[in-house]
């Protein structure tokens, strides 16, 4: 057996102390057999015994032995190493010797408190302790260094656990990350009326810990934004953190959220390969939609807008055909029917909608009172996901920011007609009232 030592000669000179500690480990452990067993293992100089070796006389058997060029490796066998490793580890470097050539056997808690019979307990010690020589063995002279550390935070998730973190972070001075998957912060607790037990209003609670989130110098707010990747050390990680699209300039959002209604990015229309040929249609339809162009003959492109109003009315969206056809028909550029109109207008869609709209306030009021479950609930009852049209085109589903109605939250709207404290137990009721037998036809 080959190992790097702190001696002269390269062999490693270990020194074993048993601790009786008190009765603690006396009581089960045969010490004297025991210290007479670690004297024949290999590398080991000096075998002693004593009632508490983490005392100042006990530590003092290992400085001088260290001192006396009798050892230069230590191995104590006594309790936890929770408990005193630091102690002996400070025993060994104040005697000249490096503090990482020290290793400890828990002959207390792992045997004596543990194991009944006194002659299995005996046998155990001794094992812990020859595992503990044949490894200190190994042991190499570690340094200390002393690294700068980053006094940043991040901290994941913004509910009311994370925002308060930040808040207390924050106040004490540290710079802090806030990172957030969804586009709001506030986590399921903004979606609570009131808190248990207290039954104390939720948005009373959470919503002044929001507004000092985000006016806090000291907190980096990062919404709709997931943590990536995760490196380094304690006090010097790197975190890699992706921010998603957002198509739109945050400093001038004031979160109306109209804009992801007529988003050009969801709603493009691809051009045809030659416009310059007349697009095809079918029969009915090109004599019906030529008839009413006829209507606005000579001011066709003034009168664009109301064309393209009756066409959604008749079809409940803007065929992409039809939109070619008007393009073709009136010498009018696509982009300008696509992007200045058919993109532009709320009231226009570029897919087919059903022949009712079910509009979800997800308003402040709204949203606290429930209107994110309720959201949900019509979700799974119609199999659709917000922003779709049922198969049998019957409901269009969509969430809203803010229907006017917010002392009767929750409340969401069917076509013209308003609903106010909206339960979940509804839900079905109000798709019966409005659902047509068999569909509707396009």
């Amino acid at each position: 057996m080959s190992a790097s030592s702190g001696g002269t000669n390269g062999t490693p000179k270990i020194g074993v102390y048993i601790c009786h500690c008190g009765v603690n480990i006396a009581n089960k452990v045969n010490i004297t057999e025991t210290v007479e067993f670690a004297k024949t293992l290999p590398y080991v100089t000096v075998s002693r015994e004593y009632q508490f070796m983490c005392s100042d006389p006990g530590q003092d058997l290992i400085k001088n032995d260290i001192a006396g060029g009798l050892i230069d490796r230590v191995v104590v066998a006594s309790c936890s190493p929770l408990m005193h490793e630091a102690t002996f580890r400070g025993a060994t470097a104040s005697a000249g010797q490096n503090p990482y050539f020290m290793q400890m056997a828990n002959i207390r808690e792992h045997v004596s408190w543990v194991t009944a019979d006194g002659g299995k307990a005996t046998e155990k010690a001794k094992a812990l302790i020859a595992g503990a020589v044949r490894r200190v063995v190994l042991h190499v002279a570690l340094e200390r260094k002393k690294v700068g550390v980053k006094s940043d935070v991040l901290v994941v998730g913004a509910g009311i656990a994370g925002i308060h973190a930040a808040l207390t972070l924050a106040n004490s001075g540290k710079k802090v990350y806030l990172v957030e998957r969804e586009p709001s912060i506030g986590g399921h607790m903004a979606q609570f009326d009131k808190t248990f037990p207290t039954l104390d209003c939720s948005a009373c609670i959470l919503t002044p810990k929001m507004t000092d989130v985000r006016s806090h110098p000291n907190i980096k707010m990062m919404t709709y934004s997931e943590v990536q990747s995760v490196s380094g050390f304690i006090g010097n990680f790197e975190v890699e953190v992706r921010r998603k699209a957002r198509y739109v300039d945050e400093d001038k959002c004031t979160g109306c959220g109209e804009c992801t209604v007529n988003c050009p990015v969801r709603n493009r229309i691809s051009p045809p390969e030659h416009l310059e040929i007349e697009p095809h249609l079918d029969h009915e339809v090109k004599t019906w939609l030529t008839n009413l162009l006829e209507q606005y003959k000579g001011r066709a492109r003034e009168a664009l807008l109301p064309i393209m109003i009756e066409v959604n009315r008749q079809y409940r969206y803007l065929p992409r055909d039809i939109i070619h056809y008007m393009a073709w028909r009136l010498d009018i550029p696509l982009s300008d029917v696509a992007l200045q109109m058919a993109t532009f207008y709320n009231v226009f869609s570029l897919k087919p909608r059903g022949l009712h709209t079910i509009r979800v306030c997800l308003g402040t009021a709204c949203f606290v009172k429930g209107s994110g479950r309720l959201l949900e609930r019509l979700e799974r009852e119609l199999g659709i996901k917000t922003g779709e049209t049922t198969s049998d085109l019957n409901f269009t589903l969509e969430a809203v920011r803010c229907i006017g109605c917010c002392a009767l939250a929750p409340a969401l709207r069917i076509d013209g007609d308003t609903y106010a404290h909206v339960r979940q137990d509804r839900i079905p009721y109000l798709l019966k009232k409005y659902k047509v037998e068999g569909g509707v036809k396009v």
